[in-house]
This record gives structure tokens, sequence and C-alpha cells, in this order.
């Protein structure tokens, strides 16, 4: 019998994240051990009416075949879920980290064929203007321990944070849209940063569990070419299984002219060389999830902090789109709470979060302390 809160989730992807539909087509992308996950959605998509699919890859063989992978490879693989992703209309992606740096080796020229000729043509130039999708993590127990937890206390936090109240989530954030779809510029200070740039051209997205579970964000893209200044990050963050720490990006009318991280700065140059949109940003976000309060190197969970800012670097997103393509999207954190150094952001000249807080009166809302359970 599968888990009750399991269950819960499968309803939450399927109805909420998806709204999944009689006749749609669903490709599922994962692995064996997020088999009960799985299974569960694929009954709910019968009893739907809809029309599931499978693709299971396991980190370990992934590696195996990236580190010798060829171009004819790729583009056979290529093809071949082009064709498949083509005749999707929803895709989900469940994802159990089953050793966050299984994949830490590979040639970086291996990563960038495979970024280039095979990740954006099949997920940035089919998958996310064409279907409906969602990426969640899977409860596992290498995933308690990166959080440093038991597994069933880990568990009870997971479902906690995931099975949220996402439609009064959404709600919240209306007014934190508004203001950035009015807003001009954008001006980010902390003791280790000044950078500005304009979001008058976009409108914002809000983030409430149809892309990502678990949410909790409002993004917008950049004009391309107004990005200036400098922006040191004080977490973490992993990006092609390497832990990058203390990036510094330095920025002259949009793009990034110098790259550090310390001893990781030739890793950071060389995925910036991937391509020329790798060096541009695609997406300006505030974290708006106060459930989640500590870094864990998991982009799905760390960009939703509650206090917290993120960049993403390379392609922009269909919904707030700039015109930047790339194959890379990076997104890069930085926290402003006040014991992580604090920070500000304002819109226009007017203070919008100091220290990692939302200090307009229509914004107070999202400084809760609790993000609200979805009902039983």
């Amino acid at each position: 019998m599968i888990d009750p809160r399991l269950d819960k989730l499968g309803s939450l992807i399927v109805n909420h994240s998806c709204e999944i539909q009689k006749g749609e087509c669903v490709l599922i992308e994962s692995s064996r051990s997020c088999a009960p996950l799985i299974n569960n959605i694929v009954e709910k998509c019968y009893e739907i009416g809809a029309l599931p699919f499978v693709l299971l890859k396991e980190s370990d063989i992934q590696r195996k075949l990236l580190h010798n992978i060829t171009e004819r490879q790729i583009g056979i693989q290529t093809e071949f879920e082009s064709t498949l992703m083509s005749n999707m209309d929803v895709y989900i992606e469940i994802k159990d980290d089953d050793n966050m740096f299984e994949l830490s080796d590979i040639p970086p020229e291996k990563w960038n064929l495979y970024h280039n000729l095979y990740y954006k043509p099949v997920h940035w130039d089919i998958r996310l203007p064409k279907t409906k999708w969602v990426t969640v993590r899977y409860p596992s127990k290498v995933f308690a321990q990166k959080f440093g937890m038991s597994t069933e206390a880990f568990e009870e936090f997971y479902f906690d944070t995931v099975l949220a109240d996402y439609e009064k989530m959404g709600q919240l954030m209306i007014p934190l849209k508004q203001r950035m779809d009015n807003a001009n510029n954008v001006h980010v200070v902390t003791p280790t940063t000044d950078l500005s740039f304009k979001i008058g051209k976009y409108k914002s997205v809000i983030c409430n569990g149809k892309i990502n579970l678990p949410d909790g964000e409002v993004f917008i893209a950049p004009e391309l070419d107004s990005v200036n200044g400098t922006i040191t990050y004080n977490t973490d963050v992993l990006y092609q299984d390497i832990t990058f720490s203390n990036i510094r990006l330095d920025f002259e009318h949009g793009k990034v002219v110098n790259a550090e991280s310390g001893s990781t700065t030739s890793d950071l140059n060389r995925i910036l060389d991937t391509d020329p949109g790798a060096r541009y940003v695609g997406e300006f976000a505030f974290g708006t999830n106060p459930k989640i309060t500590r870094i864990v190197k998991n982009i799905i969970y760390d960009e939703k902090m509650l206090g917290s800012i993120h960049l993403a670097l390379g392609a922009s997103h269909p919904t707030s789109d700039n015109g930047n393509s790339s194959g890379i999207h990076w997104d890069m954190v930085q926290i402003h709470k006040k014991e992580n150094g604090g920070g500000q952001v304002f819109f226009d000249n007017e203070l919008i979060m100091q220290d990692g807080i939302f200090v307009p009166q229509d914004l107070k809302a999202l400084n809760q302390s609790k993000v609200l359970k979805l009902k039983r």
C-alpha cells in the first residue's frame, strides 16, 4: 500500500501542477528508485483517460554513457527524444539524488556536447514551450542525508514543505508580481554586491506549484544588455555535480566579463563558455517559501528560500523571455538575511526587501512564518 502522503503528492502533480486531461500524453522521466510515485501517477493518468509514458534513467549508467559519448550518439538520442517529446502534452520529472556527485568527473567537453546537442534542443526548444511540466524531488534516504536529518524527520519536513496550499500561496504573491510588472530599474546591494538592471520590458511569473515542487518564487527576465555591476554569492551551488563556492560575477552591458569561484574558477568559466548566451542573465527572482530555511545544494529547494534572490545565467524561460538562448540555465542563490550579511533590493529607488524581509505594506504578508498546508 502506498504511503498516503505520496498519494497526495501524486494527486497534487496530476491535478494541480499539470492539470492532466483525458487524451493527453504524459511523459514521466525518473529512475527505478522512484517507482512508488511513478506507479501512482501512471494509475491516476489511466483513471483520467490520459496516456502515460515512462523513461527511466539511472545516474550511474548516465555517467558511463557520458564519459565517452560521441556527437553521433548524442545526435541519435536527440532525434529519438525530440520525437518523443514532440508528442507529449505533459512532462513530469521525478528525481532521486542517489549520489549528488555521480557525474562530477564527466570530461568538460562531453558536458558541453550534451548540453548543446541534446539538452537544449530537447528540453529548452521543445519541452519548455510545448508541454505542461513539473519537476519534483523524491523523498529518499540520500536526500535526508543532505539535510542532516533522520529519514523519518526528513519525510515529515519534506511532505510539510511540498504539500502546501499553492492556491493560497499564489494569492499572497500577487502584490509582488504587480510591483515587478510595474518596475523598471532593480538595484541589489549587499556588503559584496552592487548590481543594477532593468525589467520594464517583461512581465513576471508567479510559481505556485505549476513548475516545481516545492515551489514559491516570482521571477522575471531582465533586459538582456542592462545588467551592470558585481554580485557575489554567499551560498554554495551544485552544477554539473561540481560544488561552487563564493562565486563572483562582474557584468558589463549584460555580459559576465569576469567570473571567479576560488579553486573552481576554471570550471565556472568553462561552463560560461558553453555558448554566447551562457554569460547573460535569463532570470531574476525572489524566493517566497518560508519553510525552506537552509541551503542543501538542491536548486529546487534553495532558490525558493524566503529572504533570498537568485539570478539564472543562460536561457530565459518562455513565459518571461528576454530572447537569451543557451544550453544552460544556471540558478545562483544569494541570501539577504541579516545573519548571512544582509542586503537590500530596490525597485525604482523604493526599498522592497531589507535583510530578507519585504518592507512595503502590501508585501508584508509574504513574511509569514509558515506555508499554508494543503487541505487534508
